[in-house]
Formats: C-alpha cells, structure tokens, sequence
C-alpha cells in the first residue's frame, strides 16, 4: 500500500515530462511554421529555426529525424490552420467561399505583401528528390481541395449550383487561382491583382449558378 503514492509521483513526473516535451515539439514546429514562411525552407537554417524556439539540438532529434521531417510536420500544422480558417467562414455557399478566399488576402495584407500562401511557400522550395516532404506538401493540398469540393457540392445540393458543374475541375481551379492570387501579391508587393484573380474566378463559378 505504502507503494502506491510513489507509483503515482513517478507517473505524474513522467505526464510533466511528456507535456514538456510535447511544448517544446510545439515551438519547434510553430517557429519553423513562421520563418518558412517568411524566408522559405532553403532559406532557413534549422538553428535559427531553435533560436526562435527556445530549444537545443537533442531537443530537436528527439523529435525529428532530420530537417525534412520537421517540413512535412509543418505542412500538417498549416493544412489545420487552413482548415480552422474554412470552419470560421463555414464554407457552405458561394459568398462564405468567396469570403474565406478574400480573407487570405486579407491576411497578405495584414503581413504588407511580402508572403504568399504558406502551403505554396513549402510547395515552391521543393527539390526533384524530396518524395517524402512532396507526399506531405500534396496531401495538404489534395485536403484542401476535398474541402472545397464538399462547399461545391453543399451549394449544388441546394440548388445554387447547376448540376451539370464539373465539381472537381471547379475546385482545382479555385485553389489554382487562389494560389495564383497569392503569388502576384507576393510578387507585388500588393494586393489589387490577387483581388482580381480571386474576383473573375468568382465570377466564373458563379457562371453555373442555377439563377444565372
């Protein structure tokens, strides 16, 4: 009997340890998440990447292998970002779509121009032979395509969208065109013609609307 508080002092020892290097896993992630962001992969440095973390390099390895594991880590905590962003405008029709599209722009605005999509940033310091970390960077955008997909289909399901919309190819090209619009306000400096590109391939989709 007398064992039983010491059993359970080691676990919550091992549950403090467990949560503080869950912590630490998360400020590696989310610091890289930033400065990949702002300077893409190639331009990162993992120990710049520690510095901003907090942490050290066992830290590090004790949670990834190798830099490239750190990235397909990163493009996992965007996809849910960018899906948190979609549940907030609820994406069940044209206008909610087309306000979560014009809120990325936002969001560019917000960061004066100087990024583009975060996915995109991943996607665009891929090299011919990362297979793993492209596996990651596509099924971030293979997911985000499905959810578009699903707020098409909402909207043809109520009748807003005409059934004989190509609900796959509309999808690929609003996402094309979103990171179309992404890669002109980067190259800018400014947000007009991302608002253009996001506005016409509205007016496109709304083509195959029923009261059209």
């Amino acid at each position: 009997m007398s064992r039983l508080p010491l059993m359970s002092l080691d676990n919550q020892q091992s549950h403090g340890r467990n949560a503080k290097g869950e912590a630490t896993r998360q400020r590696i992630v989310e610091s890289a998440a930033e400065l990949f962001h702002a300077q893409g992969v190639d331009g990162t440095g993992l120990e710049q990447i520690l510095r901003q973390a907090g942490a050290g390099k066992s830290q590090f390895y004790q949670h990834f292998r190798n830099k490239d594991a750190l990235v397909c880590e990163v493009a996992v905590w965007w996809e849910h970002r960018l899906f948190a962003s979609m549940e907030v405008h609820e994406l069940d029709s044209l206008d909610t779509l087309e306000r979560w599209l014009l809120s990325a722009v936002d969001q560019l605005e917000v960061e004066h121009c100087y990024r583009g999509c975060p996915i995109g940033t991943l996607a665009a310091g891929l090299h011919d032979n990362d297979e793993t970390t492209r596996a990651a960077v596509s099924q971030c955008f293979r997911a985000l395509d499905s959810r578009l997909r699903d707020a098409l289909n909402q909207s043809q399901q109520r009748g807003e969208l005409s059934e004989e919309a190509d609900l796959e190819a509309i999808s690929h090209f609003i996402l094309a065109s979103q990171q179309g619009a992404a890669t002109l306000i980067k190259a800018y400096g400014d947000s007009s013609a991302g608002r253009l590109v996001i506005a016409q391939a509205m007016q496109y989709v709304r083509s195959y609307s029923v009261n059209d």
